[in-house]
């Protein structure tokens, strides 16, 4: 039996990327890409651990960057200082201890009492563009008495003058009792398709809102734990076409001029 030899050959009429270029030109191409598909629209004190709450303090009502809804009129039988108080924050508590959260990010979370209205919202510098489509993502565990069913919303908006607010997207979470006893947060989101340049956000800045949207079902002091709030918005599928495009142009270029030079 014979055994033939098979010279493999190349054709040099296709150029090759050479060896040690092509991993930076991925590189190159990938991280265009990457941006291209989600940009993170950064919050002010998205983990809520500013300002710092003083040593031997419970909780603190104070939470920069985030604004509080105000307070209902007098005839609803809740003061302005109680509602004050049912949103700020508490530290959480060190590992090992009840009620720590082992996915909190540093050292701090929000609470909003589950009272109708409570809520933390923050507007950013951030206009809706058309075309792009948007996702908020909160992190979020039920407190004290809260019981099942006890609804919290999540809510993209925009402020159409003084008092006057838009929600252009929501998200409603009933509590279970999962989401009570679980000792890490549950991610939960809420997203806005992409829409025409002829509605009315459009133009106007984004906003997050986070709110208690039903009365607790039981007696006791019921609240929402919260933490780690993300705002992304996502290009329209033709603009990331082009930005791939572009990523991947600009890439092999890259690995031409580099095989030139050797």
């Amino acid at each position: 039996m014979t055994i033939v030899n098979e010279r493999r050959t190349h054709d040099t009429s296709c150029p090759r990327i050479p060896r040690g270029t092509w991993l930076p030109a991925l590189i190159i191409t990938l991280g265009v890409v990457g941006s291209a598909s989600g940009q993170s629209l950064p919050l002010v004190n998205p983990s809520f651990e500013t300002p710092r709450i003083p040593t031997g303090f419970p909780a603190s009502t104070v939470v920069d960057g985030w604004q509080k809804a105000p307070p209902p009129p007098a005839g609803f039988g809740i003061s302005s200082e109680q509602w004050d108080q049912m949103a700020g924050t508490f530290p959480n508590p060190p590992a090992g201890q009840p009620r720590h959260l082992t996915n909190a990010d540093g050292t701090q979370v929000a609470f909003l009492f589950a009272v109708p209205g409570v809520s933390l919202s923050q507007q950013t510098p951030f206009p809706f563009v058309a075309g792009n489509s948007y996702q908020a993502q909160i992190g979020l565990r039920g407190g004290g008495a809260l019981t099942p069913g006890t609804q919290f919303q999540l809510s993209l908006y925009y402020d159409n003058g003084p008092l006057n607010r838009v929600r252009v997207a929501s998200t409603a979470v009933s509590a279970t009792d999962a989401l009570t006893t679980s000792s890490t947060l549950q991610t939960y989101s809420v997203s806005l398709d992409p829409a025409t340049a002829d509605q009315p956000w459009i133009g106007r800045n984004l906003g997050v809102e986070l709110m208690a949207l039903s009365p607790n079902g039981g007696q006791g002091i019921a609240y929402w734990e919260l933490d780690r709030v993300q705002l992304t918005s996502i290009p329209e599928p033709r603009t990331a076409t082009l930005a791939w495009t572009g990523a991947l142009v600009l890439g092999l270029g890259w690995a031409a001029a580099r095989r030139r030079i050797r």
